[in-house]
């Protein structure tokens, strides 16, 4: 009775860690490895395609228990249906701290297993394992693994827990390359699109290889390599297309090589020249050709003669909508969950985290609508700015006082700029420090305003060519101490002028005597 007494404190003392995918961890015992330092969304999310993403809850297992004056017997009663609603109900009070206005589309009916430490498994709603809940806990700090739904149940639940991206966006992206195998994704910068087309690439080529491993195939046996990637950025035309007419000479050949399942074309400058490019060299077998995932910064334009809309299919990515306007919140709050997973913290403490949190959302959004106004569509800013935000009140202050005077306040400026050469002043000059100051989230923050950086307005220039005085034309000075000059110039004035009936008494008496 003791061991078990222990058991129950450490239940109460460490929390249930989720995962989503296959069978990973993070132990109950220790801190949360972070997953959002380095820069860029593709990065911040996962280094590689393999890398999954946790979810950890700020409620344990044991924590549904309390309520009960004897927990242990209660454990020790508790059956298979009792234990699934209470993961149940856990993995939903997460997803409420996440995701609270609901926008993932994911509910309790997302979960497939659990997984105890002894490796006992618990399909939801299937068969029950031996013994009773409490026997496969054991001795010893309990953790319990979850699953989403995934490809084997016909799903992309994990993939939207893993993503932050709604499940019907999700369930549209993968419709579209199904069906015509070739997408490109258009929007600014720093909304996710490079990271998403990765995450497509991924699930293609795990759908594939569950595919074959349903139809009886050895998965060795697909000749399908993982995805290619070509950045235009770093990466020409020609070698692009060199590549894919190679690839389409072993398509056509089948001479049974290593071919990629998908190519990835990232940050396409030229959409229509990128898109004939496929479309001209992948003129072979359409159902063998590879998936094309592309993704540019440029708006992408419709037209007759394109031939994107023959056979690329376009999704649209803007700060103002899912899933951009939407990620940021739930990312920060997750990494929020994380971080607290093992600590108890008070209510005062958690609502100032989330305050905090809560707040970079509204300055996003307030900063978007600055550019939109004094910039050009060059110079939108992505959540990327903001996805290496400490979720520690204390430290959150000089990180944002940094990040704001150094990263904010220049690339505002360059942007301001390019707005006033492009279309000079379209509205009247605001300076965002005015609302940021006003809107300081944490304890205290008047003693911190005057830290924060101002934004002047751009310079206007060097004047107009016609507002230039002529090269030649010396400075008035040089006129009143020089009448040579003076008289030189009114000749040449009087000699550009047209003569007509009207104009010829019109001349000046000295300059008429001169002549």
């Amino acid at each position: 009775m003791l061991m078990f007494q222990s058991t129950v404190e450490n239940l109460k003392a460490e929390n249930v860690n989720l995962k989503t995918g296959t069978q990973h961890y993070l132990p109950a015992s220790g801190p949360t490895s972070s997953t959002s330092q380095p820069s860029g969304l593709a990065s911040l999310l996962g280094p590689s395609l393999r890398q999954p993403m946790s979810m950890s809850l700020t409620k344990s297992f044991s924590l549904s228990l309390n309520d009960c004056k004897d927990p242990g017997q209660r454990l020790t009663k508790t059956d298979w249906p009792c234990l699934d609603s209470l993961i149940a109900k856990t993995f939903k009070d997460y997803l409420s701290q996440v995701d609270p206005t609901a926008s993932l589309g994911l509910t309790s009916d997302s979960l497939h297993m659990y997984q105890f430490t002894q490796g006992r498994l618990r399909v939801i709603g299937g068969d029950k394992p031996q013994g009773s809940p409490y026997q496969c806990l054991g001795n010893g700090p309990a953790r319990i693994f979850v699953t989403l739904k995934g490809l084997r149940e016909k799903c992309v639940d994990s993939l939207v827990f893993e993503t932050l991206i709604p499940k019907p966006m999700m369930l549209h992206y993968i419709s579209l390359l199904m069906k015509h195998r070739r997408l490109v994704l258009s929007g600014p910068s720093g909304t996710g699109k490079t990271y998403l087309a990765q995450r497509l690439a991924h699930y293609l080529l795990q759908r594939s290889r569950t595919d074959s491993t349903e139809a009886g195939h050895e998965p060795g046996l697909l000749g399908r390599s993982p995805a290619i990637t070509f950045n235009m950025h770093r990466q020409s035309q020609k070698e692009l297309q060199l590549y894919l007419s190679d690839l389409a000479n072993q398509i056509d050949r089948e001479c049974g090589g290593e071919l990629p399942l998908v190519v990835i074309i990232d940050d396409i400058s030229d959409s229509a020249a990128i898109t004939e490019l496929v479309n001209g060299a992948l003129t072979c077998k359409y159902h063998k050709c590879p998936y094309i995932i592309g993704t540019t910064n440029q708006p992408v334009k419709m037209s007759s003669n394109h031939g994107l809309h023959l056979s690329f299919r376009m999704v649209m990515f803007s700060n103002n909508v899912e899933p951009a306007n939407g990620f940021l919140l739930r990312y920060l709050h997750r990494k929020a969950v994380e971080a607290y997973q093992d600590q108890e913290q008070d209510l005062a403490r958690h609502q100032e985290l989330l305050q905090v949190l809560d707040w970079i959302p509204q300055l996003w959004y307030h900063l978007h609508a600055f550019l939109e106004k004094h910039s050009t569509s060059d110079f939108l800013i992505g959540p990327c700015f903001f996805l290496s935000c400490p979720v520690s009140v204390a430290e959150f202050r000089q990180w944002f006082i940094d990040l704001w005077n150094h990263s904010i306040i220049p690339y505002l400026q360059e942007g301001a700029k390019d707005g006033i050469k492009v279309h000079g002043h379209k509205s009247v000059w605001e300076d965002p420090v005015e609302w940021v100051r006003g809107t300081l989230p944490w304890p205290n923050a008047q003693q911190d305003q005057s830290r924060l950086f101002h934004l002047p307005p751009p310079s206007i220039g060097p004047l107009s060519e016609e507002k230039k005085p002529p090269k030649d034309t010396p400075p008035p000075s040089t006129l009143e101490s020089d009448p040579l000059m003076a008289m030189l110039l009114k000749l040449q004035e009087s000699a550009n002028c047209i003569e007509s009936p009207e104009r010829e008494g019109s001349l000046d008496p000295t300059l008429q005597a001169t002549l």
